[in-house]
This record gives structure tokens, C-alpha cells and sequence, in this order.
């Protein structure tokens, strides 16, 4: 019984309470002024967004090379690029055409894509020729084997649209190889075709 008593008087003292002035009336005004209300402090920021990345991914050794997708902004050292695209079967690296490297950041920027599969990037001769023997698709003079040319595919972008681009880009040879689902592009002299 004590308990409801003190309950309703409560409820009592609350009703008895003034109701505060409507907001916009001189009154309200002038409480405000009287008592502001305590803004709350803003959250300081520290440091900034990270810089949206491309993730280029070697499809044969699984290595993983990560560009800084603002166009302007510097690639990796040659040392490291030349590296990345070795040739995976003698492991052998040469030194590739530094357009490549920013080639596939646009590539990715144009499509908003956060990773690129390398299929192919610096071919030595031997391992050419033994390709060629085995009756693969491969050209006798490959701009592969003068680290001018790479071959690659974006994970969720069609063949036909990456291919596309590509031939709009101008840079070179592009092929599209719509069995294995990737696009060549070289730097030598503009020229298309069709592969396996």
C-alpha cells in the first residue's frame, strides 16, 4: 500500500510541473538565453580515410600486390612490379613495360573493382617455346617475352566489357581469349584478335 502511495505521489508532483514554454515563443527565447542548453563537443578526428586500394592478384604464385587506386599516385618500385610478374615457371623475372602496372589501376577504377587476377605477365623464352611445343595458343615472338604484355581478368566484369575498354585504351595489342576468360594487353603496336 506504501509502495502505490509514494508511486502517486510521484505522479502527482510530475502533473503539478510546469510544462515548459513552445518553442519559438519570447519565452523559450529568453530561458535559452538564461540557461543554454550544453552543446555537445564534437568527436575530434584523427588522421584521415584510408586511400581506396586495387588488389592485384598473381593467379599462378598467389602473391598479392597492392596499389594505391589514385591515379596519381606512385607505383611500385620496378625492382618489386618486375617481381610480382616473373615468370612463375622459372621464376625468372625481367624488366616489364612500367605502363602495365598503371594500365591495370585504371582498369580497376573504371570498373570500381577492388582486385585484378594476373593470368600471365613476363613468359621467358624457354618456357614460350615449351608452351608452343605443347600446343598452346601462344605467339612465336610474344611481346610476353619482352615484359611488354600481361594478361588478366576482373572478378564480377564480363569478358566483352573488359575487352571493351581495353581496345578503347589504344595502348597497344589486345587480345580476348573468351575459353580462358581473359584479356591480353601489350604495348607494342595497336592490333586485335580473337584467342581460345
Amino acid at each position: 500500500m506504501r509502495a502505490v502511495l509514494i508511486v502517486a505521489a510521484l505522479a502527482t508532483s510530475a502533473a503539478a510541473a510546469p510544462a515548459p514554454p513552445p518553442a519559438g515563443s519570447k519565452k523559450a527565447a529568453y530561458l535559452d538565453d538564461k540557461h543554454p542548453t550544453p552543446k555537445r563537443a564534437k568527436r575530434p578526428v584523427v588522421g584521415k580515410p584510408a586511400a581506396p586500394l586495387v588488389n592485384l592478384r598473381n593467379a599462378w604464385t598467389d602473391e598479392w600486390l597492392v596499389l594505391d587506386a589514385n591515379p596519381r599516385a606512385p607505383l611500385p618500385a620496378p625492382a618489386l612490379r618486375d617481381r610480382f610478374l616473373r615468370d612463375h615457371y622459372t621464376n625468372q623475372p625481367t624488366q616489364m613495360d612500367g605502363k602495365l602496372l598503371g594500365t591495370l589501376r585504371d582498369a580497376a577504377r573504371k570498373f570500381a573493382a577492388r582486385r585484378v587476377d594476373i593470368v600471365s605477365g613476363y613468359r621467358a623464352p624457354k618456357y614460350n617455346l615449351m608452351l608452343r611445343k605443347k600446343g598452346h595458343e601462344v605467339a612465336r615472338d610474344s611481346q610476353h617475352t619482352y615484359g611488354n604484355a600481361v594478361d588478366f581478368r576482373i572478378p564480377g566484369v564480363a569478358l566483352e566489357t573488359l575487352h571493351a575498354w581495353a581496345v578503347s585504351r589504344k595502348l597497344g595489342g589486345v587480345g580476348r581469349y573468351r575459353g580462358s576468360g581473359f584479356v591480353h594487353m601489350d604495348t607494342s603496336k595497336v592490333r586485335y584478335w580473337d584467342g581460345g
